[in-house]
């Protein structure tokens, strides 16, 4: 990857083209829950395109506010306005995928729908592409120029942070890989398209690192705004994500985050449940002179680490995927029964294995492990129930 350094007479770049005779550039906007910013910055981007046929793809991950009819109405009046609605998909990364594969453009931009990215730069960043200057051109946050009206002190840090890990551990000469806003070739995504690992909101990160070797990027500094309507989707989960996303590219072929994530999650599960049965081995011992049977606190023991498995998953869970109410219950119990078999498999091997006063500590984290191969099962069924609500 090649940084192309470029001064821009004026903030605009003349674009290469005589007479607009196809689609030029496709607009993708991922959404959710943004029924009032949807024509907002449909109207800026019209005004700040003008002169160049080019189209706008919502992709929409079946919001529940008034979205799917805004969106439907201004299909209706508007031949370069498109939509894409996911039920029983979600994320940042994989919708802006979906809807950069569903152009026909052969120049592509990413956005954001809540109006903190500078549309005004897109006339520039296309002339950079049309102009053959660049590859792909980022609208950084960070480039000398740019000014962050919306970012909070911690953000801003958060964000450089970030960049700066990028820089040193992948060695992206960039100042901002980590934004939102960004406008690449087709061919660019073509490349890079079946190697993304669709994980995080990082889409830019992830496509400059499986892209073309050779491609060339070219930075234009943006003013960062000022959200008008709706509510952020940035949540501590983001940097969960983005934690995997750094892994899964840095070691993802020696060690696979998934393998990484189960083997943490049945070691977790089974610490826990391990000290808890020993703990009550100990007090009990402390109280009456005896350890109890094994296999007869197991059940204790067990009970806590699955409520605390369970709620783990619920807090790493998106807000509004979030079951409450009766619904709440029967999803804990059934988590709670999915766990039931290999808690009774677990009491039989500690019967025959543990014997009573018997409080070895590699014994029973042997036997607690049984358990937490299903608590790990049953967090994998709940993944799979809360990504198709």
């Amino acid at each position: 990857m090649r940084l192309v350094d470029i001064s821009l007479d004026g903030d605009r770049v003349p674009l290469n083209f005589e007479v607009a005779t196809g689609l030029e550039l496709t607009v993708v906007i991922p959404t959710l829950n943004e029924e009032k910013n949807i024509p907002i910055i449909f109207e800026k981007v019209s005004n700040a395109l003008k002169g160049v046929n080019w189209e706008m793809v919502i992709v929409d991950d079946n919001s529940t506010d008034r979205s799917p009819e805004v969106m439907r109405e201004m299909a209706q009046k508007h031949h370069n306005f498109r939509f894409i609605r996911r039920i029983g998909r979600s994320g940042l990364s994989t919708a802006c995928t979906e809807g950069m594969l569903s152009s026909a453009a052969p120049v592509i931009a990413v956005m954001d729908a809540d109006g903190q990215h500078d549309e005004t730069k897109l006339q520039t960043m296309l002339g950079l592409i049309q102009g053959d200057s660049a590859d792909v051109v980022v609208g950084s946050r960070f480039k000398e120029g740019a000014e962050l009206e919306a970012f909070s002190n911690f953000r801003t840090k958060l964000s450089l942070y970030s960049n700066t890990l990028a820089q040193k551990l992948f060695n992206l000469p960039l100042k901002d890989s980590m934004g939102n806003f960004f406008m690449l070739r087709q061919t660019v995504l073509e490349e890079a398209a079946p190697h993304l690992c669709g994980r995080g909101q990082k889409l830019l990160f992830d496509i400059l690192l499986v892209g073309p070797k050779d491609v060339r990027v070219a930075e234009v500094p943006i003013i960062f705004g000022v959200r008008e309507h709706g509510d952020s989707k940035l949540s501590p989960l983001a940097a969960i994500d983005f934690g995997l996303q750094m892994w899964d590219r840095k070691f993802g072929q020696i060690f696979p985050t998934k393998a990484v994530i189960d083997i943490c999650s049945i070691l977790g599960f089974t610490l826990i449940s391990t000290l808890i049965q020993w703990a009550i081995m100990k007090i009990s011992y402390a109280m009456s002179g005896t350890f109890p049977n094994a296999a007869l606190i197991l059940p204790f023991a067990t009970v806590p680490s699955i409520a605390l498995s369970y709620r783990i998953q619920r807090a790493l869970t998106p807000k509004r995927k979030r079951t409450r109410g009766i619904s709440l219950l029967k999803e804990f119990f059934a988590y709670g029964a999915i766990c039931l078999p290999f808690i009774l498999l677990t009491m039989w091997i500690t019967s025959g294995l543990v014997q009573p006063g018997d409080p070895r500590l590699r014994i029973l984290f042997g036997a607690s492990l049984t358990s937490s191969v299903g608590m790990l099962i049953a967090s994998n069924w709940r993944k799979e129930t809360v990504v198709r609500r």
